[in-house]
């Protein structure tokens, strides 16, 4: 297959599915063209893709007074991934295409209101693929420069693909606008039925999320996952894994149960289940004692066992408004979330048994050795990438047929 794919990428969760598809689009005969925005960039290139900075949009000769009044947007930089040239060129674009639309100086006074919300530099990306011209455009689902990305390649007849992370419940306010990507990957069934029932009007396929195929690997290690549980010392006991929040209560304000309260409850369930053990593992950022009265438990330092290891251990997982469990039901654990099911969104995509009371939850627990992992229509994991590189196949061929 021959193409020329471009992509790009905000930082943080969204350019690891970035750096999944660009090494598997080569593989495949694709030739890529990758554009990291902000922190984007410095992740890409750690992880051996050959990215550009935001500053390849730039055409210095139409862009110098642009640059210029950018200055006036610097600040100390916020992150030791982004440079100040970078910062520049954000500021630069963003200000050019508010210009256009607007006029110099109401765009000057909406970036002084708003800063890089006000942006969406469209033209920006029309002018850069006009250059370029790539087969297809290929971004994530973050609004500003990425939504620019699909409305520019929209705008220019070449057909777009947006690859969805999670849910895309805030994201729909774009995705679902004219002139966005007609083609969109999405982690599982569930989503692919909500984004139709929304009314997105292209092709949806439910491919998973390439970012979590390496979790594939973790899920696998059953030498590793021995040994964790010999550290433990806990032989062929069934594990709960509690993670524990980062703070006392949520966003929204309802307070977490407290670690000796549900070390209470499991220390009773352990008394009349031998056969089960627990852990209760607290966030990097606060790190808790282990409630006196705790006698069955564990509570291993987060700075040693990680995440990964904590699931790859555990047998089932209690959770209340962590991603841990989301993370643990992509590794196949059975998951209980007991009051934040609508917040934590993932329970109520099939991800999780929702209970409502902490009682109800250790009624749970107690019967989990036949509860089973939800599952909620999500590709075996580790199939993601190969699945979206298969949809970008497709669209090429079907866009061009002399591609194939």
């Amino acid at each position: 297959m021959n193409g020329r794919i471009f992509l790009t990428s905000y930082g943080g969760g969204h350019a690891q599915i970035i750096a999944a598809l660009v090494p598997a689009l080569q593989s495949a005969g694709f030739e890529t063209d990758t554009i990291g925005l902000t922190t984007a960039y410095a992740l890409l290139r750690r992880q051996g893709v050959a990215a550009k900075s935001v500053e390849a949009l730039l055409v210095p000769e139409q862009d110098r007074r642009w640059l210029s009044l950018a200055e006036r947007f610097l600040g100390e930089s916020a992150h030791p991934d982004i440079t100040e040239s970078q910062t520049r060129a954000y500021f630069a674009l963003g200000l050019r295409d508010l210009a256009l639309e607007m006029g110099e100086e109401a765009a000057i006074e909406r970036v002084e209101d708003q800063g890089r919300m006000a942006f969406c530099p469209v033209d920006a990306f029309r002018r850069y693929f006009r250059r370029t011209t790539p087969d297809l455009v290929i971004s994530t689902t973050s609004p500003r420069f990425e939504l620019a990305a699909q409305l520019g390649a929209h705008a220019e007849g070449i057909p777009g693909l947006a690859v969805g992370d999670l849910f895309l419940e805030h994201e729909r306010q774009w995705i679902l606008q004219p002139g966005y990507a007609r083609q969109l990957a999405v982690l599982s069934e569930p989503v692919r039925r909500s984004m139709e029932d929304d009314g997105f009007a292209g092709q949806i396929r439910a491919t998973g999320n390439p970012a979590f195929d390496r979790l594939a690997i973790v899920a696998q290690d059953e030498p590793r996952r021995r040994e964790l549980r010999a550290a433990l010392g806990i032989g062929q006991k069934r594990l709960v894994l509690c993670p524990a929040s980062s703070s006392s209560h949520a966003k929204n304000g309802q307070a977490f149960l407290s670690p000796a309260t549900f070390a209470r409850k499991m220390e009773a369930l352990c008394r009349r289940r031998p056969e089960l053990t627990y852990m209760m593992r607290a966030h990097p950022n606060a790190p808790f004692e282990m409630p006196s009265e705790c006698k069955s438990g564990h509570n291993p330092d987060s700075s040693v066992m990680s995440v990964e290891d904590a699931i790859l251990a555990a047998d089932l997982v209690f959770v209340e408004c962590s991603t841990v469990g989301l993370q643990a039901a992509l590794m196949g654990r059975p998951v209980v979330c007991l009051g934040f099911a609508d917040y934590a969104v993932y329970p109520r995509y099939g991800l999780a048994h929702v209970v409502d009371d902490l009682d109800e939850a250790i009624d749970r627990i107690d019967q989990f050795t036949s509860l089973p992992s939800e599952g909620a229509g999500i590709p075996p994991l580790g199939t993601a990438t190969d699945s979206v590189i298969g949809y970008v196949t497709d669209i090429i061929t079907a866009h061009d047929p002399g591609k194939s």
